[in-house]
C-alpha cells in the first residue's frame, strides 16, 4: 500500500501541476477560451498515484482548486473554470481508481513495476481514455453553458489533449518513478554510451529537418522511436520519444512542418498531438516487448544455468555412488556410466579401455549364464547374476533395470549394479541352519502333542490336571504354528527361486490358487486383465496366500472379509495393490508390522498368530528385487499392502 505523500513532496506535485498548466493556457490563440495542449493531465495522474488511496481527497480537493485559480487568473470566466476543474478532476479519479483496480503490481497501486509490459501499458491507455472521454463530456458541457462556441469537434479536441498529457508526461514520469526506486536492468543486446548520444544527435536533426520542410514525410521519426526502445531500457527510450514528439508539437504550434497546411488551429494541434503520442506508444510498445523478451532471455539463460549446475551436482552424486549406474541406449549400446561401474568392469575384464570393459560386463549382465543367476543357485535373488573372475573368485551383482523415455521415441535402459558377494555367500548356511533346525523340531513337537492329547483324554471330567494338560496343549499347537512358519521364512529367504511368467488371474492365475483360503461369505474381487509377473510360482503363492489370509484373518468381528486386488504395469515392473476392510493397522506400527514376531497389543489380545507372515512377504518381495509398505489409510478403512514384482516380457 502506498504510503502518505510527505507536505514537501505534495507542494512538489502542486507546483509542477500549476506550472504546466500555465503553460498550456500559453497554449490558447486569440479567438479561442481552452488551449491546445494540457501537460498537466499527467502530472495530476501521478500526483495521484502517488499518494495514499485512503487520502485521495489530499490530491483531488488541491487539484480542483489550483486548476480552478490558475485558469481564472489568465482570463476563463468563474463559470468555464469550475467545469474545467470539475472535469479534470473527476478525470483523474476515474482513471487512477481504475489503473489501481486493473494493475494492482503497478507502483502506486500497490506493486513496484511500470508500464514495462503490454499489458500494464493497454490498461493505463485504457483507464486515461475513460477517465478523459468523461472529462470531455463534462468541458463541453461546460462551454455550451458558458455560451463558449461548441462545434462537434469541442469535444473530441477536449479529450485528445488532456489524453496526450497522460500518455506523455504520465507515463514517462512513471516510467522515471520506477527508474528511481527500482533497479532495472540493461537492455540483454543494448547499445552503448556513443550509440545513444549518436542516436540523440541524428533523431533531433533529422526532427527537425523534417518540420522545417513541406512535405509529408514526418512519419520517418518512428524509425528512431525503433531504434532507442530496441537498443535502450524503456526509461530512456521514452524519454527519447518524448522528446523527439515534444520537438514536433512545438514546431507544428510554430507554424512549421506539414501539419500547418491544414488551416484549423484546433485541427493542426490535435493531428500534431496524434502525432507526438503515436511516437511515444511506438517506442512504449517496443520496449515493453524488448523488456519481455530480455526478461525470457534471462529466466532461460538462468534455467539453463541451473540445469548445468544440477547436471553437475548429479554427475558428483552419481560418482560419489557404491552402486554401479550405467545408461544404455535402444541398441544396447553404453551411454554414460559411474566410477563404481567402471571399476567394476575392470575388475571382471582385462580390457584396457572404459568402453570396451562396459560392454563385456554389460554383455554378462544381460545375457548371463543360468547356471550363474538365481533360477539355479538357492543364495541368490531373481536379479542376481554371478559373474565369474579371471582368478576364480566370484563377483554376485544384484541388478535391477529401468526404462528411460527419450524425446525421439527410442528408450534407453538404466542399470544398477549393486555387489551382494559378502551378503549373498552368507546367507545360504544360516537360511540352511534355520530350515533344519526348524524341520528337526517338528518330530519332537508332534510327540509331546499327541502324549498330551492322549493325557487329556484319559482323565476324569473335572480333574484337576485337566485344565494344565489343555493348556499345554494349546502351547504346542502355537509352538507347532511358530515352527511352521519359521521354516517357510527360511525357504523364503534360501529356497531356490525358478522364476518364469505367472499370471495373476484366470484359471492358473495365483489368486484362483488363493481362494480356498476365503470363508463362505468372504469376497475376493481382482480385473480379469491384470498383468502378469516373473517369478517363482511357489513363493508368488504364498506371498498371496499370506496377505490374503491376513486379510480374512484379521476381518472384522462379526462381518465377512472383502478383499480387492489391484495390479497396473510400471515399466518392468508390476505394483500390486490388496485392499481389505478389516480392523486396519495403526499409524505407529506401520513401520514395525514386517519386522519378525512383531505383532500389536491390540491385534495380540484378539487374534492369534506368530507375527512371521508379512515378514515371510517382506523377504519373497525383496528376493524378487521388490519393496512392500503398508498405506496410511484413514482410521477404521481398512489396510491396504502395495508391492512390486518383475512384469513378465
Amino acid at each position: 500500500m502506498t504510503r502518505a505523500l510527505s507536505p514537501a513532496r505534495a507542494a512538489a506535485f502542486a507546483a509542477a501541476y500549476a506550472l504546466l498548466t500555465l503553460i498550456g493556457r500559453a497554449t490558447a490563440t486569440e479567438g479561442l477560451v481552452v488551449s491546445l495542449i494540457w501537460p498537466g493531465s499527467g502530472v495530476a495522474l501521478l500526483w495521484l498515484l502517488a499518494e495514499s488511496p485512503r487520502h485521495v481527497l489530499r490530491v483531488l480537493v488541491p487539484l480542483m482548486a489550483i486548476h480552478f485559480g490558475v485558469v481564472l487568473a489568465t482570463g476563463v470566466s468563474p463559470l468555464l473554470g469550475f467545469f474545467g476543474a470539475a472535469s479534470v478532476t473527476l478525470q483523474t479519479a476515474v482513471a487512477g481508481l481504475l489503473l489501481r483496480r486493473w494493475c494492482p503490481t503497478m507502483l502506486g497501486a500497490g506493486g513496484t513495476a511500470s508500464i514495462r509490459s503490454p499489458r500494464n501499458l493497454a490498461a493505463m491507455a485504457g483507464a486515461a481514455a475513460i477517465g478523459c472521454a468523461l472529462g470531455a463530456v463534462i468541458g463541453t458541457l461546460g462551454l455550451w453553458v458558458d455560451q463558449a462556441p461548441v462545434t462537434a469537434l469541442t469535444p473530441v479536441a477536449w479529450f485528445a489533449r488532456h489524453i496526450a498529457g497522460v500518455l506523455t508526461v504520465g507515463a514517462v514520469g512513471h516510467l522515471a518513478w520506477e527508474w528511481r526506486t527500482q533497479a532495472i536492468p540493461a537492455r540483454t543486446h543494448g547499445g552503448s554510451r556513443a550509440e545513444l548520444a549518436l542516436l540523440w544527435v541524428v533523431s533531433v536533426v533529422t526532427t527537425v529537418l523534417l518540420f522545417v520542410q513541406p512535405y509529408p514525410v514526418v512519419f520517418l521519426v518512428i524509425v528512431f522511436a525503433v531504434w532507442s526502445a530496441a537498443r535502450f531500457p524503456t526509461f530512456p527510450a521514452a524519454l527519447h520519444c518524448l522528446v523527439l514528439g515534444g520537438i514536433a508539437l512545438w514546431l507544428s504550434l510554430t507554424g512549421h512542418g506539414p501539419f500547418d497546411a491544414i488551416g484549423d488551429p484546433v485541427a493542426e494541434v490535435l493531428v500534431s498531438q496524434l502525432f507526438m503520442v503515436a511516437v511515444l506508444l511506438t517506442g512504449l510498445a517496443v520496449g515493453a516487448l524488448g523488456d519481455r523478451v530480455d526478461e525470457s532471455y534471462a529466466a532461460a539463460t538462468a534455467a539453463r544455468s541451473e540445469a548445468a549446475e544440477q547436471a553437475e551436482l548429479l554427475a558428483e552424486m552419481t560418482e560419489s555412488m557404491d552402486e554401479g549406474l550405467v545408461v544404455l541406449d535402444a541398441d544396447g549400446g553404453v551411454e554414460r556410466s559411474n566410477g563404481a561401474s567402471r571399476r567394476l568392469a575392470h575388475r571382471v575384464s582385462l580390457a584396457t579401455t572404459d568402453v570396451d570393459a562396459l560392454a563385456e560386463l554389460v554383455g554378462q549382465l544381460r545375457d548371463p549364464d543360468p547356471s550363474n543367476t538365481g533360477a539355479m543357485r538357492a543364495e541368490l535373488g531373481v536379479g542376481d547374476v554371478v559373474i565369474p573372475l579371471r582368478s576364480g573368485e566370484e563377483v554376485v551383482l544384484a541388478v535391477s533395470h529401468a526404462t528411460l523415455s527419450r524425446a525421439n521415441g527410442r528408450p534407453g535402459v538404466l542399470l544398477v549394479l549393486r555387489e551382494v558377494t559378502e551378503h549373498r555367500s552368507g546367507l545360504r548356511p544360516l537360511a540352511g541352519f534355520a530350515s533344519t533346525a526348524a524341520h528337526d523340531l517338528r518330530g519332537p513337537l508332534s510327540a509331546i502333542r499327541s502324549w498330551v492329547g492322549l493325557a487329556a483324554d484319559d482323565l476324569e471330567p473335572g480333574s484337576p490336571a485337566a485344565e494344565p494338560l489343555r493348556r499345554a496343549e494349546r502351547a504346542s499347537e502355537q509352538m507347532g504354528e511358530l515352527i511352521g512358519d519359521l521354516l517357510e521364512h527360511a525357504l523364503a529367504e534360501s529356497g531356490e527361486l525358478a522364476a518364469r511368467e505367472v499370471p495373476l488371474t484366470g484359471p492358473d492365475g495365483v489368486l484362483d490358487q488363493v481362494y480356498g483360503l476365503l470363508g463362505p461369505d468372504d469376497v475376493l474381487t481382482a480385473a480379469p486383465d491384470l498383468p502378469s509377473v516373473r517369478a517363482d510360482p511357489v513363493a508368488l503363492r504364498q506371498l498371496f496366500g499370506n496377505l490374503v489370509g491376513n486379510a480374512v484373518k484379521y476381518a472384522r468381528p462379526g462381518e465377512p472379509a472383502t478383499i480387492a486386488v489391484r495390479a497396473r504395469r510400471k515399466g518392468s515392473r508390476v505394483v500390486v495393490e490388496i485392499e481389505d476392510c478389516g480392523v486396519g493397522v495403526e499409524d505407529s506400527e506401520r513401520s514395525l508390522i514386517f519386522q519378525r514376531f512383531h505383532r500389536s497389543g491390540a491385534v495380540r489380545a484378539h487374534f492369534r498368530g506368530t507375527g512371521m507372515g508379512l515378514s515371510i512377504c517382506q523377504t519373497i518381495v525383496q528376493r524378487h528385487g521388490g519393496t512392500i509398505e503398508c498405506l496410511t489409510t484413514p482410521p477404521g478403512s481398512g489396510t491396504v499392502f502395495r508391492f512390486d514384482l518383475p512384469a513378465a516380457e
